[in-house]
Formats: C-alpha cells, structure tokens, sequence
C-alpha cells in the first residue's frame, strides 16, 4: 500500500523511477575501465620484457631489404635538340640579274635540280669572242709552219753529208793503219777532218733550232694555249650562271626576288633534308662513358604527341667541351632517328632514354645497402634468421635507377641491411625490422 503511495505521487508529478537504468550504465563503465586498463598493464609488461631483452642482448635494430634475382637495364636519360643530317646553303659565285627562278619555299627538291638561271647576255659575248681569238691564233700558226727555213734545213744537210763521209773515211784508215799501209800522219789527218766536220754539223743544227723562224713558231703555240685556256675558263664561268641544288631535300628558306640583283656568297636558299633526321646531344663526361656507338635509343617529346621512335647511337665525340651553363664538361653525342616522319621537325627539343647495358637474372641489392669502406674495398652485410651479421666484400655490375648488381659470396633470399654504418660488424647481433 506505502509503495503504490509513491508510485502514483511520482506518476503525478511526471516523474519516472530510474535507479534501475542508473544502475545498469555504472556497471557498464565499470567492466569497460577495467579492461583498458588490464590491456595497458598487459602492453607496458611485453614492452618492458621487449625493452630488457634488447637492453640486455644489446642488439641494434636495423633496416634491411632483400637480394633478388631480376632483369637489370642500365638508362641514361637527356634532352637534346632535332637537327637535319644534311643541310646546305645555297649562294651564288657571280654577281648577275636573276633570269627566271623554278622553286619557292617549301618545295622538294632532287639533287643537281635547277634552282634558279642568271642573266648569262654578258658571258656568252665573251665566250664567243675567246673562241675567235682561238681561231685566229691557230692560222697564224699554220701560216709560219708553212713558210719554213729552207736555207737552214739545207746547210744541216749537206754538214750531216759531209761528217758522214769523214767519219767512214777514219774507219777506213783505222784499219789500214793498224795493218802498216798508211802512214801515221794520214791516219791523223783523217781523224782531224772528221771532227771538225762533226763540228760543222752541230753549228748547222743549232743554227736551225734558234733561227727566227722557230722561235715565232713556239711562240705562236704559245699564244694558241693562252687562247684555249680562256676559252675553258669561259665556258666553266658559264656554269655557275644556272644555280642547281647540292642535295636532295626541301627548301626551308629564300632570300631572292624574281626581278633583283643577287650579290657573290649571299645565301641565297637553305635546303635541308627532312628525312633523315638526328639528335644532338651534350651528355656529361660520367655519362658520357658509359655510352657506345650502336646503344639503342627511345625518342619522347613534348612537341610530338604521345608518339615514340626509335633511335640509335651513332657518333660519341672524341673530346669534352664546357658546357654552356659554363660548370660542367660534356661530350656530344648524336643520335640516329630510325622511322623519321613528318611530325618531327629540325629544330624540336627530344627526350632522350638510352639503353647502355641490360642482364638478365642478376643478383641486385638497393644502391642504398653498399658500404665503400676507406680503401676503396666495396661490401655488403647481410642478416641471418637468428640476427647474425655477415660481411661480404663485392663487386658492382650494372645498375637500374633503384638497384644495382652485385657480385660476390652472396646468395638470392638473404636478407641485407640498408644504409649500414661503421658501427656494424661481422657477428654483431641485431634485430631486423625488413623494408618492402
């Protein structure tokens, strides 16, 4: 009876009895701070026995990766420029009237094409009037070959007579002498009268080869040399008076006008080869080392698109120069563009990626786990299962951009420490935290 009392006064007064739902909430909380703070017991216990473990083994915790297997490719990557492999300048060697121009900008061109004739009115009255000077020097030649030097070709020929008769005569004597039928003083005068006989014989010779008349002669010869020598000149002059083009390709620029005056050595039209095509390059002197004629290459550029070409090293310069920032030395080194098309052109920017050297499952550590101790001597250190550490002396082979081969007392799967320091040593103890 007192409890129903008190349950209508509180059901007037809108009031509902809550101690039970209190109750159950403070129970509630109760279970829930015990176990956190059991959970926290329980971690500070495991780090305080991890803590003393560590404390007392004295074992250092070190980061380590894995010695794989894998296809290593050696890259070198640049930018260079796109140029033409053959390009020339056209010029003039005259100083003429243009007489009629055959191409304009932008035309392709065959080598020896007519480009362009000059005004040749000039050359050609010159040329026509050295062949007559020719002409009139080769009659005048004909006419003193036909005049001759008779009196002088007769007097060589009689002294010639007369020699050959003393001559014989002295034969003759010689042999009667030797036998005892002529005297002594006639074998003599035989042998006087031949000699100056001979004598005579070469005065009449040298008489006719210096006469006047000879002397003409060669001269006229002379003379008919001169002529044709100008009339060669001439007709060589007359070539560079049609303008042909020095290569195949495509005119790229012009600097004349159909009714102007063009200058001697003026260029006149550029002509470059579009189609066969190459890259050049300033790749720095440790680069520059690595990298052989033959290398092939893959060719990227903002100015082409998403396009890719190919390409291959074909010429590594022989010396360095400053570069043009001015603190570096480079080497020039240009590249052959395999499967050229027409939307690379002289003058774009290209990236360059060079492959210098490729090996197929290569053990490979990260850059990042070789120790390059004071000597020089290269190591490496790995970590067994129980934290043992072992250091192995290596030698590097080729490397990608995030690893490099390694070659040595080494096996795949072991576990190798990064970034080591000269504090680690072989049989140290450590704890291994592994890296992916």
């Amino acid at each position: 009876m007192e409890k129903y009392r008190k349950d209508e006064y509180n059901r007037r007064r809108n009031i509902t009895p809550k101690i039970y739902r209190k109750g159950n909430m403070f129970m509630k909380k109760k279970v829930l701070i015990i176990a956190v703070v059991v959970v926290i017991a329980i971690l500070g216990i495991a780090g305080a026995n991890i803590a003393m473990n560590n404390k007392k083994s004295g074992a250092m915790v070190v980061q380590a990766s894995t010695i794989t297997k894998e296809d290593i490719e050696s890259h070198i990557q640049s930018t260079g420029t796109i140029f033409s492999m053959d390009k020339r300048d056209v010029t003039s060697d005259v100083e003429e009237k243009i007489k009629k121009i055959y191409v304009q900008k932008g035309d392709k061109v065959e080598n020896n094409q007519v480009l362009l004739e000059l005004d040749a009115t000039d050359i050609f009255y010159r040329i026509k009037d050295s062949k007559l000077r020719l002409s009139i020097e080769n009659e005048g030649l004909k006419q003193l070959e036909e005049e001759g030097s008779k009196e002088f070709e007769i007097q060589l020929s009689n002294a010639k007579i007369r020699y050959e008769e003393a001559k014989n005569t002295y034969e003759i004597n010689t042999k009667l002498y030797e036998k005892g039928i002529i005297a002594n003083q006639e074998f003599e005068k035989s042998k006087d009268d031949m000699d100056q006989l001979y004598n005579e014989y070469l005065l009449a010779e040298d008489r006719l080869n210096n006469s006047n008349h000879n002397n003409e002669i060669t001269i006229q010869k002379q003379k008919i040399e001169l002529a044709r020598i100008e009339v060669e000149k001439l007709e060589k002059e007359l070539q560079n008076y049609t303008i042909k083009s020095p290569i195949e390709g495509t005119i790229v620029d012009t600097n004349i006008s159909e009714s102007g005056i063009i200058k001697s050595h003026v260029i006149l039209m550029s002509i470059q080869d579009l189609e066969h095509l190459e890259i050049v390059l300033d790749i720095n002197e440790y680069d520059a080392s690595k990298i052989e004629v033959g290398d092939p290459v893959e060719i990227t550029g903002d100015s082409f698109e998403d396009k890719v070409y190919e390409g291959e090293i074909k010429y590594v310069g022989s010396i360095a120069k400053t570069s043009e920032q001015g603190n570096d030395n480079v080497v020039e080194v240009k590249v052959d563009i395999k499967n050229s098309d027409e939307f690379l052109k002289p003058g774009f920017s290209a990236k360059v990626d060079i492959l210098t050297d490729k090996k197929t499952d290569a053990l490979s550590v990260p850059y990042e786990s070789i120790f390059t101790k004071k000597g020089g001597e290269k190591v490496i250190f790995t970590v067994s299962d129980e934290g043992i550490v072992k250091e192995h002396t290596i030698k590097t082979g080729i490397g990608s951009d995030f690893t490099i081969e390694v070659i040595g007392d080494i096996e795949e799967g072991s576990s190798v420490i990064l970034n080591p320091t000269e504090e680690i040593k072989d049989g140290d103890q450590v704890i291994a935290d592994k890296v992916i």
